[in-house]
């Protein structure tokens, strides 16, 4: 068994998918991108005031993603990423559906990644990682209280789409 290593590799993956998926929120990557695009989006679905909440995506996916990959922080990154992936899921995946496709984006990419940033966040970073080679520690407190921060965050968001989001015409 290898879990250092699996570590790492789990590391890599979930936060190397989920650094440039921030960064093109800045448009720094891809196509057209733009924090104010994001912010118009996120108000579109009442996710207000959007512009926060298009800094926090980007910061959770980008600086969470970062800080996942370099194995720093302890939960922090890949906790804060666990979280904005559930918002996500909920938000835009979980009405298209499971399957990704066809014009959809379904729900079936985003649940692995914000399950993977759990289990780091549970696990630890490993052996192969920069607290490890910094000799960082961190209090036994930590993992619990950060998962409850991240979770009221997630928590939050939800509650102020569900009462901000525009209602459906009704027939």
């Amino acid at each position: 068994m290898y879990p250092d290593i699996a570590l790492l590799l789990l590391r890599v993956v979930i936060g190397g998918v989920l650094i440039p998926h921030g960064l093109l929120k800045l448009g720094l990557i891809g196509k057209g991108g733009s924090i104010a695009g994001v912010a118009g989006w996120f108000n579109s679905m009442g996710l207000r005031p959007g512009m926060f909440w298009a800094y926090v995506a980007t910061l959770a996916e980008a600086g969470g993603g970062l800080l996942t990959v370099l194995g720093l922080g302890g939960p922090i990154g890949p906790g804060v990423l666990a979280a904005d992936l559930v918002v996500v899921t909920i938000v835009a995946h979980v009405a298209q559906g499971f399957w990704a496709g066809g014009g959809k984006v379904g729900w079936e990419f985003p649940i692995p990644l914000a399950a993977g940033g759990l289990a780091i966040a549970l696990a630890g970073n490993g052996a192969w990682s920069l607290d490890r080679l910094l000799g960082l520690t961190y209090p036994d407190w930590l993992l619990p209280v950060w998962l409850v921060v991240v979770a009221m965050g997630a928590v939050l968001a939800l509650a102020i789409r569900a009462m901000q989001a525009p209602r459906a015409a009704q027939s």
